[in-house]
């Protein structure tokens, strides 16, 4: 576990799961986005997560998916599968499932229909945590039942738990100010802040798990490789590069955007599950203007 909370930093693209005209796998296209993303100097991968739709993934198509990942993933770089589920006992299904295809790491949100008490998700984790067997970066991004840095104080400490992304919205670059103040020194904090990567890092957060890395991998690791190096002009002009084309992708139902734009530069990755619709219309001219205007097309 040691081992893997090391080499669990940098810039981890979450990869979209592409789906046919019947709203199917496509494991060739799968393939090809993560043999893309292995080229672009990436320190790990996601799948599953809410860029991949992993909430309407079963465990049978997480499973395969992590199979895909791991058969492609000739640099043997960390793989992570999201956990989007809604009890423990689904959770429990998901997480062993993925386990016994190869994941390295999960990555699991708190309950979101009903959500729970601080002391129900720290038994949530614990469990988890403790009969799956893996370790496990916990994904912070159910608005109606956050892990608070005071409640985070307390799961750091149940063995198997190395991390937190700190997706929540509401609070953006504050949560994550105040999650590594409170708890930096007990694990380590991805960012996940897509109009705000490059001050992440630079106020302690290890790395990002962040959808706009999907998008734009290599773009991504130059900004992170630019921070560590003190190049701060040069994060900050991929910074003001990046963000007008996620300004026309954020929000909800974001993977239908995302794959939109990744059409649009041509990894042909199809289009969402429903009921994520089709990008269409205004949504879509706006994501082609914002594209041409940054210089991606």
């Amino acid at each position: 576990m040691i081992l893997i909370k090391k080499l669990l930093t940098g810039i981890i693209p979450p990869v979209v799961t592409p789906f046919d005209e019947n709203e199917q796998m496509d494991e060739k296209k799968l393939r090809e986005e993560v043999k893309y993303l292995l080229k672009t100097g990436i320190h790990g991968i996601s799948f599953g997560g809410s860029t991949g739709e992993g909430a309407l993934l079963s465990d049978e198509e997480l499973a395969r998916g992590i199979t895909i990942v791991q058969e492609e993933n000739t640099l043997s770089l960390p793989v992570l599968c999201g956990i989007i589920r809604n009890s423990l006992k689904d959770a429990l299904s998901a997480g062993l499932a993925a386990k016994q295809a190869g994941a390295n790491v999960l990555m699991i949100t708190p309950t979101f229909y009903h959500g729970t008490s601080e002391e129900g998700n720290y038994v949530y984790f614990k469990e988890l945590a403790s009969k799956v067997g893996l370790p496990i970066v916990i994904y912070n991004v159910v608005s109606d039942n956050p892990i608070l840095p005071s409640a985070m104080k307390k799961i750091a400490n149940i063995d198997n738990i190395i991390g937190i992304k700190q997706s929540i919205g509401g609070r953006g670059i504050h949560g994550l100010t105040d999650m590594i103040a409170e708890c930096g020194d007990k694990i380590s904090i991805f960012g996940a802040q897509d109009d705000l990567m490059y001050i992440s890092y630079e106020l302690g957060a290890v790395g990002a798990i962040s959808a706009i890395i999907a998008l734009f991998p290599e773009l991504c690791v130059q900004q992170w490789n630019a921070v560590q190096a003190r190049n701060y002009d040069l994060a900050k002009e991929i910074h003001y590069r990046i963000l007008p084309v996620w300004r026309t992708i954020e929000g909800r139902a974001f993977p239908g955007r995302i794959k939109a734009a990744l059409n649009l530069l041509g990894r042909n990755v199809g289009k969402a599950r429903k009921p994520i619709l089709e990008t269409t219309g205004i949504e879509l001219e706006n994501i082609k203007r914002a594209l041409i205007q940054s210089s991606f097309l």
